[in-house]
C-alpha cells in the first residue's frame, strides 16, 4: 500500500507546486505522515527529490501525466 502512497506524493508534487516545496524541503515529515517504509523514503530522498528540484515551476497541465509516470519509474 505504500508504494501507492509514494505514487500519490509524485502524482500531487508535480501538479502542486506548493506541495512539491513541502517535499522537497520536509521529506522526512512527508515520509512519516505517509507511512512510507524506510526504503520508500529513502527512494523519495535520495532518487525523487532531487529529480522535483529540477523541475519548471509550474509544470504545465499537458506535461504532468508525462512527468509524474517518468518519476514514478525512477522508484520502481
Amino acid at each position: 500500500m505504500s508504494r501507492q502512497a509514494l505514487r500519490m506524493i509524485i502524482d500531487q508534487a508535480v501538479a502542486d507546486y506548493g506541495f512539491r516545496l513541502a517535499v522537497m524541503w520536509g521529506t522526512d515529515d512527508v515520509a512519516a505522515g505517509s507511512d512510507l517504509t524506510s526504503g520508500e523514503a529513502e527512494i523519495l530522498r535520495d532518487v525523487v527529490v532531487p529529480e522535483l528540484k529540477k523541475l519548471p515551476n509550474p509544470v504545465e497541465p499537458d506535461d504532468h501525466v508525462a512527468v509524474q509516470e517518468r518519476l514514478a519509474g525512477l522508484t520502481s
